[in-house]
């Protein structure tokens, strides 16, 4: 449910903050005043695309701020998410700048739209005044039906099935084609591996020849380094070891008379048999050191092949390897491909029989949501005014497995009768259509998890008597479902928990928008008057306008349910100001 709204500079709104109770809000006012701004606003909050024209002109930026109560769905998409939860309320903010660049907070820690997204998705349903529209389209329909049933998890365990027939598919294409590309793509594979075959190069092969490379191509200079090394070491009577030599001789006699000295000599000889080791190691690598210009060609030979395989296929050595055992791999089911294509057909068909069993129950349970649907929908429409309109929902079972099923459906509708039902885009008008919207909302109102329905003039096209069992149609949806409703009817607003009049005025020379709560009775009244006669408010409309309220509670059969009014500071209002 949402709890408050705030919106700050956007299109003619200034600054507007509103809170929501449960039950029915409708919000009125002139036509262009600002009321489908809301609508919009509350868009950018469910991760809406956000355009910077919708900044109010001489500002920066916009922003919009809501308050959703947390409902255990919110709370495990949180979770997920990583997003922090703050308790029994959710504040989700979104800022829109003039460079068109936006940004979204989810209690204060920032995130990406998609993840605005994620965690909204399903929390408010938005029907606009032209949604009836997408009634006509037909592919929409089995979401509709679906839906009502409670059928995704039915509509899930059969996807898994279909997607497992779908790879076996690929694999299977894979493998197709006319046998002379067939033997191309082998002679290819062949070429390729014999190329490496040839070689044959070995893991990190490459990196030792680089170092045997460098070695050889200096050997003569390493090998008078290391001769001149060693005479330093222990060649002559200035050597390294004859002047570590004669002064550990030194300390050995000083040692006589003072004791301390002896972790400095146990040093000084550990030092001296160091660079006996040193002297004899660099014997011997002088020694082994030979120049061989024979050796050096077929290093360096051997080297820049493996450079040009590597080059060849845009790898280092390690993924050459690594391709050899992919291409091997691929020669092999070309070269079986046969007996791999007739054991995934057999997979193929066993898959087949697994997901057309499990399409099947999936149409045995829309058959059965269809008439049950049906049913709900024409009850709906009786209320509605359209008493001997029919309505089915026709599931036709076809053959082909389709990512959706076996099934097409589509909503069949007839408003007068004797006439047999058709699509609906060939009989149902403007005003007949809303008419269905409402019914359909009221039917898929106990089989969703959406918290808030808004209504944005869904109920055009309707006027007169039918106007009012709108109004109590819609009043109805509100029993289960927090409903915001922009409405031109005042049949409509007199069914109303709570009542949002947007009105536009003047700020010093700039025009603003303000959403005003009216209090039940006179201020209520006066505005339903003026629905019903336009700017002038005469006593025959005020007159009017108390028949209305008097006639929807004897509807209601109850008092109407008292809006909550959150206090300066708290509730939702409050949370909002101090969220900025």
């Amino acid at each position: 449910m949402l709890l408050g709204l705030r919106i700050s500079n956007v299109a003619v709104i200034e600054e507007v903050e509103v809170g929501f109770g449960a039950g029915l809000t409708v919000l009125t006012g002139e036509t262009g005043a600002g009321k489908s701004i809301l609508v919009d606003a509350l868009g950018l909050l469910l991760g809406g695309r956000a355009d910077a024209d919708v900044i109010r002109a001489g500002r920066d930026e916009a922003s919009v701020e809501g308050i959703f109560a947390r409902t255990p769905v919110v709370a495990e998409r949180l979770e997920e998410l990583g997003l922090p939860d703050l308790g029994e309320e959710v504040l989700v903010r979104r800022v829109v700048g003039r460079n068109g660049r936006a940004k979204a907070y989810v209690n204060g820690s920032l995130v990406t739209v998609g993840i605005l997204g994620r965690l909204t998705r399903g929390l408010v349903d938005i029907a606009g005044q032209h949604e009836h529209v997408s009634l006509f389209d037909s592919s929409l329909h089995r979401t509709l039906l679906d839906r009502y049933g409670n059928l995704s998890e039915a509509l899930e365990a059969y996807g898994q099935h279909f997607a497992a027939v779908r790879e076996l598919e690929a694999k299977m294409e894979s493998l197709g084609g006319d046998e002379a590309r067939v033997r191309e793509r082998a002679e290819f594979l062949r070429f390729q591996l014999d190329e490496i075959n040839r070689l044959d190069p070995a893991p990190g092969e490459d990196a030792k020849l680089d170092v045997e490379r460098r070695r050889l191509a200096g050997a003569e200079k390493l090998k008078r380094q290391a001769a001149e090394a060693e005479l330093l070491v222990s060649g002559d009577e200035s050597s390294a070891l004859e002047t570590v030599g004669r002064a550990l001789g030194l300390l050995n006699d000083a040692l006589r008379c003072d004791a301390t000295l002896g972790p400095l000599v146990q040093s000084m000889g550990t030092a001296m048999a160091e660079l006996e080791e040193a002297q004899r190691k660099l014997s011997r690598y002088a020694e082994g050191l030979e120049s061989d210009p024979s050796r050096l060609g077929e290093v360096e030979e051997r080297l820049d092949a493996i450079k040009r395989l590597c080059r060849k296929h845009g790898a280092a050595l390690e993924g050459v390897l690594q391709k050899r055992g992919e291409l091997e791999a691929e020669l092999s089911t070309l070269e079986n491909r046969q007996e791999i294509l007739e054991g995934l057909a057999k997979e193929k068909q066993a898959a087949e029989a697994r997901a057309r069993e499990s399409a099947t129950g999936l149409s045995r349970a829309r058959a059965a949501c269809a008439g049950r649907f049906s049913l709900q929908v024409r009850e709906g429409l009786a209320g509605l005014a359209l008493g001997k309109a029919a309505f089915e929902v026709r599931v036709t079972q076809g053959t082909t497995l389709r990512p959706e099923g076996l099934d097409e459906v589509e909503f069949f509708f007839s408003a007068n009768p004797g006439e047999p039902p058709r699509p609906l885009a060939k009989v149902a008008s403007g005003g007949e259509a809303s008419r269905l919207l409402l019914a359909l909302k009221r039917a898929l109102a106990g089989s969703d998890g959406c918290g808030c329905y808004v209504l944005d003039e869904a109920d055009s096209g309707v006027s007169g008597a039918i106007a009012d069992v709108v109004g109590r149609m819609i009043k109805e949806v509100s029993g289960h479902r927090q409903v915001l409703c922009i409405t031109h009817l005042p049949q409509v607003a007199a069914y109303a928990d709570a009542h949002l009049l947007i009105r536009k005025g003047l700020k010093g020379e700039r025009t603003v928008s303000e959403v005003v709560p009216l209090a039940a009775g006179a201020e209520r009244t006066h505005e339903l008057a003026r629905m019903l006669s336009g700017v002038e408010v005469t006593r025959e409309a005020l007159g009017a306008a108390e028949a209305l309220v008097r006639s929807a509670h004897r509807a209601l059969g109850a008092p109407p349910r008292p809006r909550r009014e959150p206090t300066p500071g708290g509730g939702a209002r409050g949370r909002l100001r101090q969220s900025a």
